[in-house]
């Protein structure tokens, strides 16, 4: 396995299932997403909910998926510095479990399948909503 500043890395190639991605996610001890601009990456929320903290820069749709200091790191836009500050928080945490839970805690909460579709609905609803006035 190649090493980069001490710390090993190893080149998994293309991953053809989801069984091998979730196994990929879950042996992780941090994913990094250094997108300058982003929404919401699938990446982050797959992350999250296989149990791996994420750091990321502040923009986009990061700050909804990250909570800074507990479940990843939000590092300031453009500072790499403190993007790498963000990968030695995580690595070096005391508590790596407790990032862990709290990951997988945020995306049952807010990512499940079941309280997306309530969202729709609410949506939903509330478009309908606004065109009864309309008529």
């Amino acid at each position: 396995p190649a090493k980069f500043d001490g710390i090993e890395i190893k080149a998994l190639g293309h991953l053809h299932d989801d069984i091998s991605i979730v196994h990929a996610y879950s042996a992780a001890s941090v994913f990094v997403a250094p997108s300058l601009e982003e929404n919401l990456a699938n990446t982050v929320l797959e992350s999250l909910a296989c149990g791996t903290p994420v750091v990321a820069f502040n923009t986009g749709g990061m700050p909804e998926a990250l909570d800074h200091k507990i479940n990843g790191y939000l590092a300031e836009l453009f500072d790499s510095n403190d993007l790498a500050e963000g990968i030695r928080w995580v690595l070096e945490h005391p508590d790596p479990q407790s990032l862990r839970k709290a990951a997988r805690k945020k995306a049952e909460e807010m990512f499940s399948m079941k309280d997306v579709a309530g969202q729709y609905i609410d949506l939903y609803h509330e478009l309908l909503e606004k065109r009864s006035y309309q008529k």
